[in-house]
């Protein structure tokens, strides 16, 4: 297909393109509009030897524990659990069912060993409070007294929200309704000649079967005229 007959097509249905990149938009709006807000607030610690640690040899080898990411994932899978969850609730003066709807969840970034605990809520004070209590019950734990936890920096309520993005999605419900609205234009071309082909069908098939019966009807002897004694 050339350049310009797709002009042409969209040309010719322009209403189509405008109407399913409008009503997409519109709805995509309106998805927005009805979502609550969710706020994320994450809280950083940091895992280092002990402080009660003097032997050189045990600091050394608390290092060297460290630099394994296996000991560093137990640590973080532990902040994720659900007794921790019970343990935030009940500080907190909440339900666990709060709590576990705030989707706790740890990241390790690789190299280091720090661990983010980050919180979910529509409420922003309340995610910073969950993030916060979950570092501060790690800080609490006896990682069998040769590792320590230190919070360096706490939560603080967000003031955006990471969810819904009203930009991002009414640009992708814009493009979508764009190519949507694109191709109901091409189909309706394709029907259009479907239909303008049929039609043509149609006359050219009675066109012909006119000399057909003119021939059947020539072909028929007429009647011999009828003679009275």
């Amino acid at each position: 297909m050339s350049l310009s007959t797709f002009i042409r097509v969209l040309i010719r249905n322009w209403w189509l393109v405008v109407l399913a990149t409008a009503l997409t938009v519109g709805s995509t709006a309106v998805f927005v509009l009805v979502q609550k807000p969710v706020y994320q607030a994450s809280t950083t610690v940091e895992l280092k030897p002990s402080v009660s640690l003097e032997d050189p040899n045990q600091i050394l080898n608390t290092i060297n524990a460290l630099t394994r990411r296996n000991v560093i994932n137990t640590i973080a899978r532990k902040a994720t659990s659900m007794s921790m969850h019970e343990e935030v609730a009940q500080q907190l003066g909440v339900p666990v069912e709060a709590v576990l709807a705030a989707q706790v969840r740890t990241i390790t970034p690789p190299e280091t060993n720090l661990i983010e605990v980050r919180a979910q809520s529509a409420d922003p004070v309340f995610a910073a409070a969950v993030a916060n209590t979950v570092a501060r019950n790690m800080v609490g734990q006896d990682y069998e007294k040769v590792i320590s936890v230190e919070v360096i920096d706490p939560a603080t309520p967000p003031t955006s929200p990471i969810a819904p993005q009203p930009m991002r999605l009414l640009t992708l419900g814009f493009v979508f309704g764009l190519i949507l609205g694109v191709a109901f234009a091409f189909l309706e071309q394709v029907l259009q000649g479907l239909r303008t082909g049929a039609d043509t069908s149609g006359v050219m098939i009675g066109a012909a079967q006119q000399p057909a019966l003119s021939t059947v009807e020539a072909a028929i002897p007429s009647p011999a005229p009828s003679t009275e004694e």
